[in-house]
């Protein structure tokens, strides 16, 4: 069952690379918002800048990537599981799940369309405000 806070390392479009992404909503309506996590560059964003220890999984300087922040289904993660193209890591603590879900409305790159279901989900789900 997915979870808000659960991790999974997810390929990338081309099937090189793997980013850790965190579910940052409750399951609604089959949907959720995730936030990709990816070393930190030159030209990342700055936002929300994480450090080893921050997750179990980052061993480098990172930042989260709202531009590639999007809304999927918990079937398609799922899918993603069983096929072995995602793969659970440990659940983000309660402050990195906090600071990914203020980063989100924060940031200037975050899709506009993901913000407005990020806040309706939020909205239907008080007890996770």
């Amino acid at each position: 069952m997915i979870t808000c806070g659960n991790t999974f390392l997810i390929e990338d479009e081309d099937g090189y690379d793997c980013h850790l992404c965190i579910v940052i909503t409750p399951p609604t309506y089959g949907e959720v918002v995730i936030v990709s996590i990816t070393t930190e560059r030159g030209r990342s964003e700055m936002l929300v800048r994480l450090q080893k220890g921050d997750h179990p999984f980052l061993e480098y300087p990172s930042v989260i990537s709202y531009a590639y922040s999007r809304v999927t289904t918990v079937e398609e993660i799922e899918t993603a599981v069983k096929s072995g193209t995602a793969i659970p890591r440990a659940d983000a603590s309660g402050k990195l799940l906090k600071r990914a879900q203020d980063g989100l409305i924060e940031s200037d790159r975050t899709p506009n369309w993901v913000k407005l279901r990020y806040k309706e989900i939020m909205a239907a789900n008080t007890s996770f405000s």
